[in-house]
């Protein structure tokens, strides 16, 4: 198995897993929990995030990147990180009190400080995580992630169950923070990478000006709904708004992330042999487009039982923003590809330039839509998406000599997958006739049909996905067979 291939399964492997633990964690807590509780943290945590965005002009990301890794750079780029760490600590820790003013809301004071903590605590394991990412080193990572994510999903439901309410959230960070910090250290240990360096910082801050500015910006466009939805509408607001969000992401953290934590390493390595990205880009748009079509339209066909099933009867409100969110997020199948590329290539100006376009005027419509109601903050997907899509190829295309027909080819087949996909769904919802309302059985058989339209659509039109799915099916039986070999020798040598 080659080293990329490895790489994929390990970091799919791991984000499986996270991503089992903290749906559960979701599912459980939803249902221990009322919408305000988890309102109320989750603007807490829209706050801690938009500082925590500042991090970002001393992004690990600069050490994947980097054509020949030194020690002093890395120690640069710790010194930077930890540097601007401690500054959003105590910023986040000394305005707690204003901010939760400013909601009217006192519990946010006491969560606010714990996150603070907390944030000290990320430094460490964010270097360490880059390094090992940049080393294909992802069995690591993968035991760094799962660690966390336990001790996340383990803490808040005890404390959860143990009536601390809101506050599960917060000390669930610091603890996973204090346990992810230290693992990472224990596998990674050359500790000479920690010790201050603050001279030479003239590459890292160019880096983490041009990529600290766009991502600022793009937490900025993620974290604003939360809190105007916090502070005109309601806390209740703000879950119902971040559940629908959560559910529309499902379809990529179920299939792509596994993918999306390896393109990075993946991309640098291309460029770094000399090598051109145009044919695997257009290849990894129609793998991605093969499973994410499919699966949000699904979604959106069947967003009323999933919603029942997985947060329970108190949430059926979102049913609507979610189908409006789905349909919105299939313009979104280039954004796990368009940041690695602009880091491979060395274009962390243009991906400056993007955001400068893209990131105000998204944040600006949903913002302004947000103070009409969750409806219209849902609908403002529908132009904030498709927009973000097409300054960002426009930007892609130029670095990677792609014509529209060559992005339009490699769609073609996803599209007449994602067809063959929706027709079971269809099917059963017209047989029914009672609106999208399914039960758990009726559900469960659309989703058989869409799996099997899915195959189907797959053969047929010879996606690039086929060869994936037979080697990956040659790989499972050659790893079958291998038990009854062992069996036989085991008995043999018994014998």
């Amino acid at each position: 198995m080659s080293q990329l291939r490895r790489a994929l399964l390990l970091a799919t492997g791991e984000r499986y897993f996270t991503l089992t633990v903290s749906f559960l964690t979701v599912a459980v807590v939803s249902r221990l929990l009322r919408p305000d509780e988890i309102g109320i943290s989750l603007v807490g945590l829209a706050v801690v995030g938009f500082f925590a965005a500042a991090r970002e002009f001393a992004s690990p990301n600069f050490l994947i990147q980097h054509q020949q890794l030194s020690l002093d750079e890395i120690r640069k780029s710790f010194s930077m990180l930890l540097l601007i760490t401690l500054v959003i600590a105590g910023v986040l820790f000394s305005s707690a009190p204003w901010v939760a003013n400013l909601y009217g809301d006192a519990r946010l004071t006491p969560f606010l400080q714990v996150l603070s903590l907390s944030v000290i605590f990320e430094a460490a394991p964010a270097t360490i995580v880059s390094l090992l990412r940049r080393e294909m080193a992802f069995a690591r990572v993968a035991l760094i992630s799962g660690s966390i994510a336990v001790a996340t999903s383990t803490t808040t439901v005890a404390l959860a169950l143990a009536g601390l309410s809101y506050m599960s959230f917060a000390w669930a960070n610091l603890v996973s923070a204090g346990v992810g910090a230290a693992l990472a250290l224990a596998l990674y240990p050359d500790h000479r990478i920690f010790k201050p360096l603050f001279r030479g910082w003239r590459g890292l801050l160019t880096f983490g000006g041009y990529n600290g500015t766009n991502i600022l910006l793009h937490r900025v466009y993620e974290m604003l709904p939360y809190l105007v939805l916090g502070r005109i509408v309601s806390a209740d607001a703000v879950a119902f708004f971040n559940r629908s969000v959560m559910l529309c992401q499902l379809p990529d953290k179920v299939f792509l992330l596994g993918a999306t934590s390896v393109i990075l390493p993946a991309f640098s390595e291309i460029v770094r042999d000399g090598r051109t990205l145009k044919t695997p880009y257009l290849n990894a748009v129609s793998l991605i487009t093969g499973i994410q079509w499919p699966a949000l339209v699904v979604l959106a066909l069947l967003a009323e039982p999933t919603v029942g099933l997985i947060f329970g009867p108190q949430w059926m409100t979102i049913v609507p923003y979610v189908q409006i969110m789905a349909i919105a997020n299939l313009f979104s199948f280039s954004f796990q590809l368009n940041y690695p590329v602009f880091l491979s290539v060395g274009a962390v100006r243009d991906s400056f330039k993007r955001g400068l376009i893209i990131w105000p005027v998204s944040a600006l419509v949903l913002t302004v839509a947000a103070f009409f109601g969750l409806k219209a903050a849902a609908l403002s997907f529908l132009f904030a998406i498709p927009f973000q899509a097409f300054v960002s190829l426009q930007f892609v295309r130029k670095h990677l000599d792609i014509r529209w027909m060559e992005l339009a080819a490699a769609l073609r087949k996803s599209l007449i997958v994602t067809g063959a996909t929706a027709i079971g769904p269809i099917a059963v919802l017209i047989v029914v006739g009672d609106g999208w309302n399914l039960t758990v059985l009726e559900a469960l058989e659309a989703s058989v049909l869409a799996g099997a339209g899915w195959l189907a659509g797959i053969v047929f039109t010879g996606h690039d996905l086929l060869s994936e799915l037979q080697q990956a099916a040659g790989h499972l039986a050659s790893r079958l067979a291998f038990i009854p070999r062992a069996v036989r020798a085991a008995a043999l040598q018994k014998g």
